[in-house]
């Protein structure tokens, strides 16, 4: 029986605590590859927790790759390679020695309507966030605070990699927040991923050619096209991009989102997160991660990036419009070693293209705790949100006609429809009852089967005194 002290937790949760015992006997080798694990019952009598404490560490072993279930057999250590267990420990190692002893706190308004082309009754397309979520009086307190701090520096033109202040606050928040062990001279400041793609394909070369996920978010293909880079659309499974699909052919980057896959939002596990690394190191190849909205998650704990496995052969990308606003159009990646001594070389004479004083007055809220507040409050809201709506689709007439997938984390969630029906007739008697709606196909560059009648319930700007209205309609043309 596998037996932990819970004195020595410290601050971490009950769940959190047995998650990495367990999670460190597997790499270390203690837990062997197909073991089976103590039941939850009998793993939470053996340390006077709850059951739902061991499912919770469960659960996130699970979506992290390291266990997997047998229908009434119970659970087992997934099988991990040499590599990926060294790498993993040597991360673990130096992130928790290098991590500030010090824990210095850290803390979506409203998404372009120029798209709408109507009132709808309800949009599932939109993913703004209300105005009531935006910290007005707190952001323009720091904005004042910062004209009298920089009413100097912020007349000047910043670097071309970005305000120091802003990229030691973001290599901070990392280390705490994602567990990454970042240099700060290795993050870019840009005004919004497009622009921070374009660096990357003059990084990697304009003939280069970059994979991507089908289905997948198509203006990233399209950015990569403008300039000339050539994209394979590599169908995804459930553990997405498959390694053995590069095999044999020519491409310099891998352009994925293994914490939560757009549109249909699975998570990558860590022996596919293993593979994928392992063709970038044989292949000299790189791993672009986009790690858009790893903030939401409302299940476990965030999944651990890419980037901390393997810094020299993942560009680490995100941007603060999931969490803040898209007005505020600030971006960022982190770029290995090599990537970053050729941008300095060759791209060094850009200038930056967020204006100084928009990057302090972000850099003061994120090192002052501001934004870590505010993250934590808005996963809370979220996480209320979604429960509302995921309720009242129980509660309705629709709910014995579909499903309901990958609901634990980010803004959407997928409606499933249990029935075949042509996708397209049933979006189109919904926009002629105001009910705006994309499905999973949308985005799918094949005609890829498995992702037909799956639906894109983007909840975050659903009013929820419409909701009841939409769901009887959508029942009507089910029937």
């Amino acid at each position: 029986m596998l037996t932990y002290d819970f004195e020595k937790r410290g601050k971490q949760s009950l769940y959190e605590y047995l998650y990495n015992c367990i999670k460190e006997d597997i790499l270390s080798g203690k837990i062997k590859a197909g073991e089976k694990l103590p039941s939850k019952r009998e793993m939470a009598k053996n340390h006077s927790i709850s059951v739902i404490t061991v499912e919770n560490a469960y659960a996130q072993l699970i979506v992290e790759g390291y266990i997997y279930t047998q229908e009434k057999k119970g659970y087992f250590a997934s099988r991990i390679s040499e590599q990926y267990i060294k790498n993993s420990l040597h991360n673990y190692i130096q992130t928790k020695e290098n991590r500030p002893k010090n824990n210095k706190e850290k803390e979506y308004t409203k998404k372009q309507q120029a798209n709408m082309k109507k009132d709808w009754l309800v949009d599932f397309n939109s993913n703004h966030i209300m105005y009531d979520n935006f910290p007005f009086s707190t952001w323009s307190r720091i904005m004042r605070q910062t004209l009298l701090d920089k009413e100097n520096s912020f007349l000047t033109s910043p670097s071309p990699s970005g305000v120091l202040e802003l990229r030691e606050a973001i290599a901070d928040h990392l280390s705490h927040f994602r567990g990454m062990d970042v240099d700060k001279d290795n993050i870019i400041i840009g005004a919004g991923t497009e622009y921070l793609y374009s660096i990357i394909v003059q990084l990697l070369g304009n003939d280069s050619v970059v994979a991507v996920e089908d289905p997948g978010y198509q203006k990233i293909s399209k950015v990569y096209e403008s300039h000339g880079v050539k994209c394979l659309h590599l169908p995804i499974d459930q553990s997405g991009v498959s390694a053995k699909a590069l095999t044999g052919k020519k491409i310099d980057g891998v352009h994925i989102s293994p914490s939560h896959h757009f549109p249909t939002g699975r998570v990558m596990p860590v022996s596919r997160r293993q593979h994928l690394l392992n063709w970038a190191r044989e292949n000299h190849g790189f791993i672009i991660e986009d790690d858009y909205d790893s903030e939401f998650r409302f299940s476990g704990r965030p999944i651990p990036p890419m980037a901390g496995m393997d810094s020299d052969h993942v560009i680490y990308m995100n941007t603060f419009s999931k969490t803040l606003a898209p007005s505020i159009r600030i971006a960022y990646m982190v770029l290995p070693d090599e990537l970053m001594r050729k941008y300095n070389d060759e791209l060094n004479f850009y200038s930056s293209t967020v204006s100084s004083f928009e990057q302090y007055t972000l850099a003061n809220f994120i090192s002052d705790g501001y934004y870590e507040r505010h993250i934590n409050r808005m996963r809370n809201y979220y996480r209320d949100y979604r429960n509302t709506i995921i309720t009242a689709i129980k509660q309705s007439s629709i709910y014995s006609k579909v499903t309901i997938e990958e609901e634990n984390a980010g803004l959407h969630f997928i409606l499933g429809i249990k029935k075949k029906i042509n996708d397209e007739k049933f979006k189109e008697i919904l926009r002629k009852n105001s009910i705006n709606i994309s499905s999973v196909s949308d985005y799918c560059y094949n005609e890829l089967e498995e992702f037909n009648h799956k639906f894109i319930i983007n909840y975050s700007a659903v009013a929820k005194d419409k909701l009841t209205k939409a769901l009887e309609i959508m029942n009507d043309a089910l029937e």
